[in-house]
């Protein structure tokens, strides 16, 4: 038996909108055993068929691709990762099912070219890249070939999740979007997240707190987000970093000072203290 596991993710990392992500210990689980046909177990029943299942579609996806026979196998789930919340969750069934076809397939694809798979299912990169690689991950796309590289986190800095009860849907947070932007908010974008990886790599909570300051998405997102600015002008006043999670619901603060847990406890969210994940695991029993 293939077992998989695969961690959660934080998209955007407040400035980088779709192109940075970063991996935290929160994972989903998975298992796939060779059968004499496609089955389901630990799913919610909507998903438990081959036209729903995510996982499954990403599984067949890369059969496709490589021009096999698809190995039946029976796909098992045991998950952690709230359900569209913004930390990666559809993303980690894609990632799960692409890697488990590689096991069983006959040829084998490359680490590289099964994250470009992820991608084209995904639709960007942002949470599919810190699942496969683990870490702090920025990506690009070149001549139809997502590419994604590396960066070092201080290992000083402590990941709080503030996950609400309610989600936010992908769909909904890109309705939420203006068509157009401004060039002063492009480059207010750009004039920071050239500085995000010396920022975490060292741990900076001061520096980090200054590039925190979106003005392409997170503007328009906080609306949805119950909370959102009280949250966030609590972390102004404290050493931390504040910014939504992927498209929400989720918020994320960084910080070296776990004190601040109290300040937002009356918010009667869920809180999680995570650190950085390692990307996607597989291993056999």
């Amino acid at each position: 038996m293939l077992r998989i596991k695969v961690n959660a993710t934080s998209a955007n990392v407040c400035v980088g909108f779709d192109v940075l992500g970063i991996a935290l210990n929160l994972a989903n689980e998975f298992s796939f055993e060779k059968a004499k046909e496609v089955s389901f177990f630990g799913f919610e029943k909507e998903y438990c068929s081959t036209r729903s299942n995510l996982v499954y579609k990403s599984y067949e996806k890369v059969f496709s691709y490589l021009g096999e026979a698809l190995v039946p196998v029976k796909i098992g789930f045991k998950g952690e990762i709230p359900v569209s919340r913004g930390l990666g969750s559809s993303s980690s069934l894609i990632v799960a099912g692409v890697f488990a076809a590689n096991y069983f397939a006959t040829k084998k694809l490359s680490k590289d070219e099964l994250f470009n798979i992820c991608c084209e299912l995904e639709g960007h990169p942002d949470n599919v890249a810190p699942a496969v690689y683990g870490g702090f991950v920025a990506s690009y796309k070149e001549n139809n070939n997502y590419k994604a590289i590396s960066y070092p986190i201080s290992n000083d800095l402590k990941f709080i999740a503030i996950i609400p009860p309610f989600p936010l849907s992908t769909n909904a947070a890109r309705k939420a979007l203006p068509e157009k932007l401004s060039y002063a908010d492009i480059t207010n974008n750009l004039s920071r997240i050239i500085h995000l990886p010396k920022a975490l790599a060292s741990g900076d909570i001061q520096l980090l707190k200054e590039l925190f300051n979106d003005k392409l998405h997170e503007p328009y997102r906080g609306k949805l987000i119950k909370g959102y600015l009280e949250i966030k002008r609590i972390c102004e006043k404290e050493n931390a970093a504040f910014a939504i999670s992927g498209s929400g619901s989720t918020m994320l603060i960084i910080t070296k000072d776990e004190g601040i847990i109290e300040k937002i406890k009356k918010f009667n969210y869920s809180i999680k203290t995570l650190e950085v994940g390692n990307g996607v695991t597989l291993w056999e029993e």
